[in-house]
């Protein structure tokens, strides 16, 4: 189920990283809001019946078909991916076919009950509507024009569940009350955290690529152990299904939305500074036994001489073509400086370790944007391009994963601290205060993300290993507090099994 939540921002790497997050942000919105409308018919009419496990068979292709045509959502260009654009429309028709033929189905069988015929005659007409945009908006895509029909998309979306929900209200025969929706919107959220687990685990491969497990890398990888288990802590503490009202219920897992995408950015952000924590431990590795060469000889071609060496062995450990990497150039013109400390030399030798750099982050399959610029260090007529020109690519990248894992981060508790507000009608002492905790950390966190404006300290921050560690304290420190705050500021009565008892909301 929700397949598609495996696809990473890895897949959506563009030209410019910007819009491959935006891309990425709104593939998932029309995943969500289609895994929305299969589980809102899901919880209240589904049944066990040969059509009904049919109709399953056919939302799970929907899924896997969008999980193959997401990996070429840009919505920057749709000229340039307008067949994409196309198929998506498609399948999106087909999604609101199957739950027309779902609602139809329902209908049928209780065609003379008035109370549920005239929700579901709504519920029909709103996806017949999608459906028929959706099929004209398949020959709005083309390869000659950049369209923005692709936002229709997003409102049909919107819309949907506005009508569904609004409905649902009105009519208590198509009510959600005693459905199992919280139940499910909790297990995408597990099925979501258990996909960060998967997405950090794939990059663990390449954190074994370095010289060995130093402190910083560990004490990296139990940081973003941490942090994911601690926001399934603070989730499911707080989930009291007995405490909602019905349109409480509906605005609490329509909240989800924007919680699942933040949760989404902050789970691939961990991952992705995991790497780029073992990567930074490499370069400074590859720095000194640079500068211990460099500084080994007066004799400029003894230098050049023993760095090319150093270089190759290193191209051959990384498994990089040494053609793609080529530093001869740069090492001619150490030799012909004649002295170390003169310009020239410092230059060459900044070129030699910028090309050597871009090696290495490549053997960590740490890249600029896909469509940049090919690697730097290649030649063309004898000419090398700019050596420093892909590793300004990965800084792009990198002050983003920087900006928006603070901000995934600040606005997942932000969130989490909206889902206690709504979910709870009559709150007590502890409410206030986990709702109060949960939204002062979440915007401080966010705020880390402002050091960007600042050079020299957001620099400094993002090569040194307290980033992950740095959320994992805060998401910490949350649980921490809502355990001891819990257990001495009173917390609301809850009747289970027949007993009442005093439970803890903080």
């Amino acid at each position: 189920m929700f397949p598609t939540s495996s696809i990473s921002l890895r897949t959506f790497l563009l030209t410019d990283y910007y819009k491959a997050v935006k891309s990425y942000v709104g593939f998932f919105a029309l995943l969500w809001f289609n895994w929305l409308q299969v589980t809102l018919y899901d919880v209240r009419f589904g049944v066990d019946s040969v059509f009904e496990r049919v109709c399953k068979a056919l939302h799970l292709g929907v899924m896997i078909a969008f999980a193959v045509v997401g990996t070429q959502f840009d919505t920057s260009d749709t000229a340039k991916n307008f067949v994409n654009f196309r198929q998506f429309s498609a399948v999106m028709l087909i999604s609101k076919v199957i739950l027309l033929a779902q609602y139809g189905y329902i209908l049928f069988w209780v065609r003379g009950h008035s109370k549920v015929v005239a929700p579901l005659l709504i519920h029909i007409a709103v996806f017949a509507t999608g459906a028929v945009i959706c099929l004209g908006l398949i020959f709005s895509f083309n390869e000659h024009t950049h369209t923005l029909s692709y936002v229709a998309w997003y409102v049909i979306a919107i819309i949907e569940a506005f009508v569904i929900l609004a409905s649902s209200s009105q009519w208590r025969s198509a009510s959600f009350k005693r459905t199992n929706l919280n139940e499910r919107v909790g297990l995408l959220t597990l099925i979501i955290l258990g996909e960060g687990i998967i997405v950090l685990s794939k990059s663990l491969v390449y954190v074994t690529r370095g010289e060995n497990y130093s402190s910083a890398v560990i004490g990296q990888i139990i940081a973003s152990v941490l942090v994911i288990y601690f926001l399934y802590m603070l989730y499911f503490d707080q989930v009291d299904a007995k405490r909602f009202g019905t349109i409480r219920q509906q605005f609490w897992a329509l909240t989800h939305f924007p919680f699942h995408v933040a949760l989404v950015l902050l789970l691939e952000g961990t991952s992705r500074l995991v790497t780029w924590r073992n990567a930074t431990e490499k370069i400074k590795y590859l720095s000194g036994k640079f500068d211990q060469i460099y500084y080994s000889s007066p004799n400029t071609t003894v230098i050049a001489s023993s760095l090319g060496t150093f270089t190759n062995d290193m191209y051959t450990d990384f498994g990089a073509d040494a053609s793609k990497y080529n530093v001869t150039t740069f090492l001619n013109s150490l030799a012909a400086s004649g002295n170390p400390n003169s310009s020239q030399a410092r230059y060459a030798s900044s070129d030699i370790f910028a090309t050597l750099e871009t090696a290495a982050l490549k053997y960590f399959h740490i890249e600029g944007a896909k469509a940049a610029v090919k690697t730097s260090a290649s030649y063309t007529a004898g000419v090398p391009k700019d050596p420093f020109k892909d590793l300004k690519s990965v800084a792009h990248v990198y002050d983003l994963v920087y900006v928006y894992f603070f901000v995934a981060a600040g606005c997942t508790l932000l969130m989490m601290a909206a889902l206690i507000a709504i979910s709870k009608r009559q709150k007590c002492l502890g409410d206030f205060v986990a709702v109060a905790l949960r939204g002062t950390v979440g915007f401080a966190l966010a705020c880390v993300a402002g050091v960007i404006g600042n050079y020299d300290p957001h620099t400094r921050y993002l090569y040194n290993a307290w980033m992950l560690p740095t959320v994992m304290l805060a998401i910490g420190g949350v649980v921490v507090l809502d355990g001891v705050l819990g257990y001495f500021l009173p917390g609301p009565k809850v009747v289970e099994d027949g007993e009442q008892r005093k439970g803890s909301s903080a």
